[in-house]
């Protein structure tokens, strides 16, 4: 099978998805009013921004065209990661209008979480096995992200949160 890409591709790709996770958690921080929801917003672009550091030191140490070191079983994954970083990603961004509908920014966020466990469960397989067990804390944290804003969407569903934006 031909190369399709480079590790390093794989790790911008990564640094990419987590500086965008951190700007639209710091937009969802300035957008609400409720206080608990702004620490909790400004909590998750903290880990976001230690998640990029962590994969921008990879790449630094990463060969520009260091292939990826292993390869997971079947060519579904590869295929996969052809298509999304192709696409750029799964989940399409929202519009600045989206981004004020509470609903919508959760919905999307979420959306995002779980496209970066699939991303990063699978690219585990590619970077070097010392970097394993931080990619594995990385891929926890992101599932921790969905289900913590899963809870906050159902909370403002049921009107328990204060969740206005600051934009209405």
């Amino acid at each position: 099978m031909s190369k399709i890409f480079y590790l390093n591709e794989l790790l911008k790709f990564a640094i990419q998805r987590e500086t965008e996770s951190f700007d639209l958690y710091t937009h969802m921080a300035e957008q609400t009013k409720d206080p608990e929801l702004k620490v909790l917003y400004e909590t998750l672009a903290e880990q976001e921004t230690k998640h990029k550091m962590f994969y921008t030191s990879m790449l630094e140490h990463t060969p520009k065209e260091a292939s990826p070191k292993a390869k997971p079983e079947g060519d579904e994954y590869m295929d996969y990661i052809k298509n999304l970083i192709g696409s750029q990603r799964t989940v399409k961004p929202l519009s600045n209008e989206q981004l004020h509908d509470p609903i919508q920014s959760l919905d999307y966020a979420i959306s995002r979480e779980k496209d970066s466990v699939l991303f990063y469960t699978g690219l585990k397989h590619y970077v070097p096995k010392e970097a394993h067990d931080k990619v594995d804390i990385i891929i926890h944290e992101e599932m921790k992200h969905a289900a913590i804003l899963t809870k906050v969407k159902e909370k403002y569903k049921q009107g328990s949160v204060l969740f206005e934006s600051n934009h209405q």
